[in-house]
């Protein structure tokens, strides 16, 4: 079964590291937006009408931090942060992420 759920997660700000080695921790603090739109369409339809901002959408802030660690051009990468929008009040969405990572 399709979801007719579409969010599009809009965000930007900086990454803070320790050191370039093998093995880094880093800390994010990121801000944007969060669309959410209903639709029966296919997913580049969908997409192009959430750029489109026909739906709602609300304010959002995204504290993170996570590590990566790389063994050559191979690594691996893990976050967890809090994707916050505000709308009537603040939602709060426990966000983990992990997986493989590329380095070139």
């Amino acid at each position: 079964m399709n979801s007719k759920l579409r969010p599009l997660h809009a965000y930007f700000g900086p990454k803070f590291q320790t050191g370039s080695g093998p093995f880094r921790v880093f800390v994010t603090g990121k801000v944007g937006s969060e669309n959410f739109s209903i639709a029966n369409s296919n997913a580049t339809t969908g997409f192009t009408n959430s750029v489109g901002l026909t739906s709602p959408t609300y304010f959002a802030v995204y504290p993170g931090g996570g590590f990566e660690a790389f063994a050559g051009p191979i690594g691996i990468r893990g976050e967890v942060g809090d994707d916050i929008y505000f709308q009537d009040g603040a939602h709060n969405n426990l966000r983990v992420t992990l997986g493989p990572q590329f380095q070139f």
